[in-house]
């Protein structure tokens, strides 16, 4: 007689984010505050820079109209003329100046993205391991992180260049709006929506990417022992072979985003934006976090790359 081997179970992002529940539940409850305040200092280096980084901090023009003019419309031609005219005359210190502030910007990211690459080994560590430790994860996955670092900052960077150019490419057209010549506008109007259109391409990119170097390349960094680099070919790999995973885990990665946020919206109007402070809402909200990091984990150790320790999550 022959024996027919068990079927492998498919990878379901569904099935992962039950095992990270069970998993939250295990590790956090019954409730200890100095557990849970140590994975709270933790997880607020881990989410260092997620959303103030060099990337964040982005406003969208409300319903006043344009608001630079108090609402009374777009500048005119003359107006447009005498602007132009005067970064003409004042170029050299107008030029000066923002290359001070963009330095000042990189160099105030490069700090940031480096904490959070830090923070990202560590609560990375902790969820895995069933801990709550500070420093030796800090000094454990130093290597990791240092690597990590170079990816982060240099995606950082790539889509502050893109956002740059873009914006540059929009001043461009509304100049051409207001003051070229006649026929024009339509031209302008057409490179306008254009310049939207790869603005969200970009940003969705960037978004994507960031996704995936902290779900997905950190932890197959501390799995197979190598550099971010390496670690990105693998998780290319896995991508090609259970495409429609991934898909979805993205997908419910946003619905889970949008959850959180309500539910951080509402801890907030009920302490009077207490909830909101560093370190008290990365504490007070710990489950959502802890579960948020334990998802990709447990969906990688469906893909064969498990960082769980046995005994963590209950085997």
């Amino acid at each position: 007689m022959t024996t027919t081997a068990p079927a492998t179970p498919r990878p379901s992002a569904l099935d992962a984010a039950q095992q990270a529940v069970d998993h939250t539940r295990r590790q956090l409850f019954p409730f200890r505050f100095e557990r849970w305040l140590v994975l709270g200092c933790v997880a607020f280096l881990d989410q260092c820079g997620r959303h103030n980084g060099p990337l964040g901090g982005l406003r969208v023009p409300g319903p006043g109209g344009w608001g630079g003019w108090g609402g009374a419309g777009p500048p005119d031609q003359a107006d447009v003329s005498r602007a132009v005219e005067w970064l003409a005359t004042h170029a050299f210190i107008v030029a000066t100046v923002a290359a001070a502030v963009l330095a000042a910007v990189i160099a105030f990211s490069a700090v940031i993205l480096w904490l959070n690459s830090r923070g990202v080994f560590m609560y990375l560590d902790n969820v895995a391991r069933g801990r709550a430790d500070f420093e030796r994860p800090w000094r454990e996955h130093a290597a990791h992180a240092a690597s990590y670092f170079a990816w982060s900052f240099g995606l950082a960077l790539a889509t502050l260049l893109g956002i740059l150019v873009l914006a540059v490419a929009a001043v461009l057209a509304v100049v051409a709006l207001v003051s070229g010549p006649p026929g024009s506008g339509l031209t302008a109007g057409v490179g306008l929506a254009g310049i939207l259109v790869l603005f969200l391409a970009l940003i969705v990119a960037a978004s994507l990417a960031s996704l995936a170097l902290r779900d997905f390349v950190a932890p197959l960094q501390v799995r197979a022992g190598v550099g971010a680099r390496y670690a990105i070919r693998l998780l290319a790999a896995l991508v090609r072979t259970h495409p429609g995973v991934f898909a979805v885990y993205v997908l419910l990665k946003i619905a889970f985003a949008i959850g959180a946020g309500i539910v951080v919206m509402v801890a907030a109007c009920l302490t009077c934006c207490c909830a909101l402070l560093p370190v008290v809402m990365q504490t007070a909200l710990q489950p959502l976090f802890y579960f948020e990091r334990a998802w990709s984990l447990f969906l990688l150790r469906q893909l064969g790359y498990d960082l769980v320790t046995a005994g963590a999550d209950g085997r």
